[in-house]
């Protein structure tokens, strides 16, 4: 029997270890650095609007101004003469500060832009340049990949060799070129039902196979295991029992892979998922029972069995060849990551835009709730600011929640673009402290504090234990349902709306680790098929019944106003209260393997909710190892 492997966390991208986040940092900050910063993060009708640069040591330059448009066109300009239909906005220099990290002088500064009526989408660009000197430098980014060695080709950056370690890694090619940057004046906000959603993520392959049939036997989990729309369809009222408000499904599209996220078309479904009648039977099966359905939409790549990528490549003079950023037509192109099965589309082209707009679109009209926007930092800001104007237009009160794999300033930059992004940053943290055991209950409790400060209120944050691309929290603790309850318990009582990948909640594991012992990747492993009827954990699934439930009927116990009472790192204790109105509900967690005891504030408390047991005596409560409980004062 092989040895039991749990490796360390490995969050896909370019974020994944200090020395990437180094790379990527330095080659950033090296040039001219804007990141979307702001303010205010959303304008409304009649503010006006300051943006943030920064120029690093390379940067030879002493004027910084911003092209922008109103009317929806591209802004143009040079060496501060706007062109005609841009306007131009000078800026001025704030302050220079010594950069240690790259061993010079960066400067910091300010333009700002003029009020504008509500709807408006300012497009901008954003150029440097030195007065006395000739030509000038534009605000860009590295827009993809394609497979390479390491250089970086487009527009050249002066912090491109801080990138090329990481390229050459992942033996790919850089590719960047300046960006047009965009923000929507008059911020609707989030609609409501997402704040209090608690969703299920529902990977269709691996769910249900439909009544009377059973799931197949691949050889590898990389094989389809027959999972339908039918399935989930059957099973809705045992979804809804965890207390779902909202089902997220995998991709559905047509597609050559079990995962989906390499559509070849936009407008069908996947005919071993199901039809489109069967869709449609699921979604109003759904909103019968008053749950919300999204879908898991790719817009930055799709499949090169795709029609128009095979159009693209057969025909030099195809009119979708300009729908993908080729570095050597035909055969080596910008995709994900620089998997050539997966080309990117160059969202910054109109028709290309447009198309992916127009798809996502389509689905809303069929009554689809809103997305999951599959790796959001590929495609640009401006693209997502146009998406989400296009899509509130169809449904007000649809929600575009992204997948942003990336710095907390990342993450925020999104503000105004989307509704919310999930949130990996605290799924690290939840995972080190009831996971790994790297940080202690001190570390944690900062953290959360911190971080739930950051983000301004309205800004959705969905949380998770685990998903498809990581090993399944349950594999990391080898089993041990306790720590699972126990981290299940605090993500529950947090403010953000909880996201339960499906399996969790009956005791699904996997067989291997998602990095096998050749350091290969295998995300496949964490997404094996349900278990349904007598392979389920029992216990613990009523345990998230009740947590659903709970959630659900007492929003103080997550949207109150959160205060640490006690912390102790010797023991891995940590407890908080949360209090709205007339209700205080106290959350109490003994992350450690041995029993514990724990003081509650003064009052009369009630034990509602243990994820094992509990027991108030003389003023605190007892706990087994690993043990939690959520209580609450008595009037």
């Amino acid at each position: 029997m092989e040895q039991y492997h749990v490796s360390a966390d490995f969050i896909f991208g370019t974020m994944a270890t200090d020395s990437r986040r180094l790379g990527y940092v330095r080659a950033e900050l090296a040039g001219m650095s804007h990141r979307y910063r702001m303010e205010p993060l959303a304008p409304q009708p009649g503010e006006p609007v300051r943006l943030f640069v920064t120029l690093g040591p390379s940067i030879v330059a002493d004027q910084v101004c911003v092209y922008y448009t109103t009317d929806g066109s591209e802004p143009h300009g040079e060496r501060g003469q706007p062109a005609p239909g841009s306007h131009v906005a000078h800026g001025q220099r704030l302050s220079s500060h010594w950069d240690t990290l790259l061993w010079g002088y960066a400067e910091e500064w300010a333009i700002d832009l003029p009020p504008q009526p509500a709807d408006t989408v300012v497009r901008y660009r954003i150029e440097a340049w030195l007065r006395e000197g000739n030509g000038s430098l534009w605000y860009s980014e590295v827009i993809g990949a394609t497979a390479g060695d390491g250089s970086v080709v487009g527009q050249p950056g002066p912090g491109d060799h801080y990138l090329h370690e990481m390229g050459y890694e992942f033996n790919l090619t850089f590719f960047r070129r300046p960006r047009t940057c965009a923000y929507r004046v008059g911020d609707e906000g989030v609609p409501g039902w997402l704040d209090d959603a608690l969703i299920y993520h529902v990977f269709i392959d691996r769910f249900h196979p439909g009544p009377g049939r059973q799931f197949a036997n691949p050889p590898t989990p990389m094989g389809i295991y027959g999972g339908t729309l039918a399935g989930v369809t059957s099973n809705l009222d045992y979804i809804a029992s965890l207390g779902t408000t909202t089902i997220w499904l995998s991709p559905l599209f047509p597609s050559p892979s079990h995962h989906g996220y390499d559509a070849t078309d936009y407008y069908s479904v996947e005919p071993r998922l199901g039809t489109m009648a069967d869709l449609q039977t699921l979604i109003a099966a759904a909103h019968d029972r008053g749950m919300r359905v999204i879908f898991d939409y790719t817009a930055n790549h799709f499949s090169n069995r795709h029609p128009i990528f095979q159009r693209a490549i057969s025909d030099p003079h195809s009119p979708e060849r300009d729908w993908f950023i080729f570095t050597r037509y035909p055969d080596l192109y910008v995709s994900f990551f620089g998997v050539a099965e997966l080309p990117q589309l160059d969202l910054d082209y109109p028709p290309a835009r447009q198309f992916m707009i127009d798809a996502a679109r389509y689905w809303l009209e069929q009554g689809v709730d809103g997305y999951r926007l599959d790796y959001t930092i590929g495609p640009s800001h401006d693209f997502w600011t146009l998406f989400r104007a296009a899509m509130r237009a169809v449904r007000p009160d649809c929600v575009l929640i992204g997948e942003a794999v990336d710095t907390a300033e990342v993450l925020r930059s999104y503000v105004g673009r989307l509704d919310g992004c999930l949130d990996f940053l605290l799924l690290q943290a939840i995972r080190r402290f009831f996971a790994f055991d790297e940080i202690r209950a001190s570390q944690f409790a900062v953290f959360l504090n911190r971080h739930l400060n950051y983000f301004p209120p309205g800004f959705s944050l969905p949380t998770f234990l685990d998903n498809h691309d990581m090993n399944r929290f349950l594999w990391v603790v080898r089993g041990d349902t306790r720590r699972l309850r126990l981290a299940a318990l605090c993500q529950y009582t947090l403010p953000h709306p909880p996201v339960l990948y499906y399996g969790t909640e009956v005791g699904l594991s996997q067989r291997l680790d998602v990095r096998h012992a050749d350091g290969s990747g295998h995300p496949e492993e964490s997404r094996l098929p349900m278990r349904w009827g007598d392979e389920q954990d029992q216990e613990l699934l009523d345990f998230y019944r009740q947590l659903g439930a709970l959630r659900r009927a007492t929003t103080a116990v997550w949207r109150g106003k959160r205060t640490i009472t006690h912390i102790d790192d010797q023991r891995g204790h940590l407890a908080y209260t949360c209090t709205a109105q007339d209700q205080t509900w106290l959350v109490v967690l003994n992350n450690a393997s041995q029993a514990g005891v724990i003081p509650v504030p003064p009052g009369r408390w009630t034990v509602v909710l243990p994820s094992q047991t509990a027991e108030l005596v003389a003023g605190k409560v007892a706990l087994p190892p690993y043990g939690g409980a959520i209580l609450r004062r008595e009037a």
